[in-house]
């Protein structure tokens, strides 16, 4: 199964030829910091109540996309209430972002290449070698936002971070954008069983909000 910020990831790819989406920087950093947030509390390593998210078990993960935002949010003098969870942590996206392309690359579903832009300037793409993986998210959270189907955590978080982020319109065709944004409102606020998504959906959107002006 992949984490959270390993399909948030492939959900910011544009096309299978390995170029992304374009996204302000800031809310790229955030969005894969709240993704990391979010795989932490789906493998039970947080708890939260409405205003603070607290590390339970601070032993590390061995995932490189995870433990640097377990240990910060564990270290002392972190400031766990809401609103200020971004702010503190989102010097963090990058490295969360860069860790999930490795594993993907590792795991075979993505291939680091190097190309020219402009002919001088070396880029660095990655193409899906056979974007099966892209297909099977973005269908899964097809059928969940303009069909009938329920959504497991997963989905509610991905969804939550791909509206918050501006990427959306990548997953769902613009005609049916205001469908998919009430379900995704929906979803966000429903208590699914055994599992607290709303809480840190609501944590993450309330510190993307109050984030300072120097960072969004």
């Amino acid at each position: 199964m992949l984490t959270v910020p390993e399909e948030f990831l492939l959900l910011t790819l544009k096309d299978e030829d390995g170029g992304f989406v374009d996204i302000p920087l800031e809310y790229q950093r955030a969005g894969f910091v709240g993704a990391a947030i979010m795989e932490l509390a789906l493998q039970g390593r947080l708890d939260s109540d409405l205003d603070r998210a607290w590390v339970v078990n601070k032993a590390p993960t061995g995932d490189a996309s995870l433990d640097p935002v377990l240990a910060k949010l564990g270290a002392a003098g972190f400031d766990n209430n809401a609103e200020n969870l971004i702010n503190q942590l989102i010097e963090l996206g990058d490295t969360v972002r860069t860790a999930a392309l490795e594993r993907l690359c590792a795991k075979k579903i993505l291939v680091e290449t190097e190309g020219r832009l402009l002919w001088f300037l070396k880029t660095r793409r990655y193409p899906a070698i056979d974007g099966k993986e892209i297909r099977e998210v973005k269908l899964r959270l097809l059928e969940v936002l303009l069909r009938d189907a329920l959504p497991d955590p997963r989905d509610v978080c991905l969804m939550s971070l791909a509206e918050t982020c501006g990427i959306i319109r990548q997953i769902v065709p613009q005609s049916e954008l205001k469908l998919a944004r009430e379900r995704i409102a929906k979803f966000s606020k429903m208590e699914l069983i055994g599992q607290n998504v709303n809480r840190y959906i609501e944590l993450f959107e309330r510190a993307m909000a109050m984030a300072t002006p120097a960072h969004m």
